[in-house]
Order: C-alpha cells, then sequence, then structure tokens
C-alpha cells in the first residue's frame, strides 16, 4: 500500500515549516522509544545516530532550500507500507 502523504507547491518558509514537522515527529518517536523500552546500550547508541542523521539531514536541506534564492519549491512524499510476519513467534 502506497499513501501521498505530501505533493504540492509550497513557499520556502512553508516547506521549511512541514519538513521540520515531519522530521521532529520521527526524532521524537525515536526519543520516545528509547525512553519506553528497555533498550541494550547498542541499541540506544544506534538510536542517537539516527536521530542526529536525521537532524542533520534536516538542517542540510534546510540550507539547500534556502541557498538559491528562489521563493518556491515542489515537495513530494509517500509513504509505502508492507506487512511483515511477526519477529517473535
Amino acid at each position: 500500500m502506497e499513501i501521498q502523504l505530501i505533493s504540492g507547491v509550497f513557499t520556502i518558509p512553508e516547506a521549511e515549516t512541514l519538513l521540520t514537522a515531519i522530521f521532529n515527529t520521527k526524532i521524537a518517536f525515536h526519543e520516545a522509544k528509547m525512553n519506553a523500552i528497555q533498550m541494550s546500550e547498542e541499541d540506544i547508541k544506534h538510536s542517537e545516530k539516527k536521530i542526529a542523521a536525521l537532524q542533520h539531514t534536516l538542517k542540510q536541506t534546510i540550507e539547500k532550500l534556502k541557498e538559491n534564492g528562489q521563493t518556491h519549491t515542489n515537495l513530494n512524499a509517500h509513504i509505502e507500507i508492507n506487512t511483515k510476519p511477526p519477529l517473535h513467534q
């Protein structure tokens, strides 16, 4: 199943707001996961690396959007959902 999440032309500030909200949601998911369940030190480090990578990607993306002097940008995003069997049987 595929869900079209974003499709349209946005001003640079709108795109920045939208992208920041999406990235912050994913970062909050990882932070909540680390706080909600017992994770090994290795799993925590892995989640911390994911969070740092997301923050870095967001920063680079926003810088790229602003650097060319354009007023608008086109954003497209979709979510692909593929069900999997349970991990623990």
